[in-house]
């Protein structure tokens, strides 16, 4: 099939042989009246199909000594199938089946919704805060989130499911991407697929900036504060704001200690480094990003570290030697993220679907080396005069309003 990107690593030696098919839809790709579908497609994966039953395609998988994921985020869906060589073909069947031919049986549908409430129930807080960021900064679009509104529990059925997939799930969307075996295979593999040929355009994203708040009683106060960065459109840029954002903050590098990044030392000099763990984010999309920091923080120093971090955020300090290290520990991470499989493949989907091409671990690192501390220094820049984003869940007794960052 023309339309379909074919990637894989047959060079690199693993235990056991991983495929996955990756569509470019998301949450981005809902409307308001359908927001949740998302979520309620990354459920239904594995469910009865027009060659399958739910159980035969469990039993089976089981029986082979496989595993079918299905995981999104907000411009994509994978569906991947980790299995041993000696039984890829029985099992690449029932990828097919999950990823291409689905029918969303609505009694199926229904017996899902416990695991929805579950899943909603155990949100983590710091995961709850990014989706109220990216509702606040983007509206729509990126701003859906990646788990269902519980008004919608019980709403999405089989006609807004079916939709989405017809819609979203084309060949000029899809990428098929390999660790562990050959190129031929998976190739024959891709041929297979049976997809629609229609190139349906997403609507461009939006930032617009602004606040959300939800109160309530708790032992902490957790804030996310933003401004709209680059997207992964502009190569170059994104490399350099990913370097900034390991310059100023990336959390402890030691288990059970302290940081000492520069974001950390700001803020420590208005709080007990005991009281709050704050931590600096860059999230590159498409057509748009969002480069912040997190904190969690006891209520009494939240509004403090919030406005120190953020006048930070605004106008950072940066020395060359704090870039230098910004680019080693990048650099580190995309060679550490190599020696894994499962983190190798997830860094081929995407880059598969947004860029076309997979470049090499050494590649990566070579045009991280070509970053200058102008280039970075350049980008820090632009956030002084960026209009924030802010995010805040817990006791927010202290914790100010965007309008109060300077």
């Amino acid at each position: 099939m023309q339309l379909l990107q074919l990637l894989n690593a047959p060079a690199l030696q693993f235990q056991s042989f991983k495929c996955c098919r990756v569509i470019r839809a998301g949450s981005r790709n809902e409307t308001y009246d359908t927001q949740g579908t998302a979520h309620h497609l990354r459920i239904a994966a594995g469910l009865s199909t027009c060659r399958s039953t739910c159980f035969g395609i469990t039993r089976n998988i089981q029986q082979l000594g496989g595993n079918l994921t299905a995981t999104t985020d907000r411009e994509s869906i994978a569906y991947t199938l980790q299995i041993t060589r000696n039984n890829l073909d029985r099992a690449l069947t029932f990828l097919e089946d999950v990823a291409t031919q689905q029918v969303f049986k609505p009694w199926e549908i229904s017996d899902q919704l416990p695991r929805l409430r579950y899943e909603l129930s155990m949100i983590p807080e710091t995961t709850r805060i990014m989706e109220l960021l990216h509702k606040a900064a983007y509206h729509n679009g990126l701003g859906y989130s990646l788990y269902s509104p519980k008004r919608q529990l019980g709403k999405i059925g089989t006609e807004t499911l079916q939709h989405f997939v017809n819609t979203w799930f084309t060949g000029s969307k899809c990428a098929v991407v390999a660790t562990g075996v050959s190129l031929s295979d998976m190739t024959q593999f891709a041929s297979n697929l049976k997809m629609s040929s229609e190139d349906n355009t997403m609507e461009p994203t939006k930032y617009y900036g602004g606040e959300l708040r939800k109160e309530r009683s708790s032992e902490l106060s957790t804030v996310a504060v933003a401004v709209e960065a680059v997207s992964l459109d502009k190569e170059k840029d994104a490399l350099a704001c990913a370097v900034l954002q390991r310059a100023i903050s990336s959390g402890p590098r030691v288990k059970w200690g302290s940081s000492v990044s520069p974001l950390h030392k700001a803020a420590s000099g208005v709080a007990s480094t005991d009281q709050f763990a704050l931590s600096a984010f860059n999230a590159s999309y498409s057509d748009s990003g969002l480069f912040g920091f997190i904190l969690s923080s006891v209520p009494a120093v939240a509004g403090s570290v919030t406005k120190a971090a953020a006048a930070y955020l605004r106008s950072p300090k940066l020395s060359d030697a704090d870039i230098a290290r910004g680019k080693i520990i990048l650099k580190a991470e995309i060679l550490y993220a190599a020696d894994n499989d499962a983190t190798f493949l997830e860094n081929m989907r995407q880059q598969a679907i947004f860029k076309g091409r997979v470049y090499k671990p050494s590649d990566l690192v070579a045009k991280v080396d070509k970053i200058t501390a102008t280039e970075v220094k350049s980008i820090a820049g632009k956030f002084a005069s960026g209009k924030l984003s802010m995010a805040a869940i817990g006791d927010l007794c202290t914790v100010p309003y965007v309008d109060e960052l300077k």
